[in-house]
Parts: structure tokens; sequence; C-alpha cells
């Protein structure tokens, strides 16, 4: 039981640390992020998951198959895969901070609010294991 908790543990370290070094690794600004054409927008979100699973993968490739899943695969009945949903979700919440003057998108990387996003929906299952 201990031993699993350790590996547990490393795995969330782990996968802190790789999501951080994406997260940071070509940063686009949200308000960059939003004044470019929706197909930019798309591939630069790709772009970041691709590189975001690809680095996870050598540690947990199971992991960085969900992640991949959770962003392409649209939900049944909708238009959008679960990720991008929840993605859109937290821009949008950004944008009313920001209406408020209560964030700057020129200071919050698009790239760290994907991480917040994959964290809210990848850790909870993972300290689980």
């Amino acid at each position: 039981m201990i031993h699993g908790k350790i590996l547990r543990s490393k795995h969330m370290k782990y996968l802190a640390v790789i999501l951080l070094a994406c997260a940071f690794a070509g940063a686009t600004t949200v308000s960059d992020y939003e004044r470019k054409p929706i197909n930019e927008r798309s591939a630069i979100v790709s772009a970041f998951i691709d590189k975001m699973t690809t680095d996870l993968h050598a540690q947990n490739p199971q992991m960085a198959t969900d992640i991949r899943v959770w962003f392409t695969e649209k939900q049944a009945g909708k238009p959008l895969s679960e990720g991008a949903e929840r993605l859109i979700i937290e821009l949008g919440a950004l944008d009313l901070r920001a209406k408020d003057g209560r964030a700057d998108l020129s200071k919050i990387q698009l790239e760290s609010v994907i991480v917040y996003v994959v964290k809210q929906k990848f850790a909870p299952l993972q300290a689980k294991r």
C-alpha cells in the first residue's frame, strides 16, 4: 500500500513538472491567442497538447492517451470534445474577469490555462490510482 502511494506521488510530481515545462515552452498570451483567427487558435492548442502528451508519454502512456482523447473526441450530440469545451469555459471566465479589471489577459499564458484544465481533470484521477 505504501509503495503504491509513493508510486502515485512520483507520477504526480512528474506530471506537474512536464505540464509546467510545457506551459512555458513557446508561450502565447491569452490576449494574443484571442486576436488570432480560429484556425490558428486550433493549431496553437493542438500543438501544445501534442507536445505535452508526447513528453508525458514516456512516464505515463495511458494518461497521455487519455488527455489526447479528452481534447480530440467529440462528445455525443455536441460539436466539441469535453477538453475543448472545458478550455473554452475557462477562457470565457478569464474574459469576464478581464472586463471587470480583475485579470490582465496579456500576462496570462494560454498554455497555463490548458495545464490548469488538464490538472483539474486528471490530477484527481491520478490520485485515486
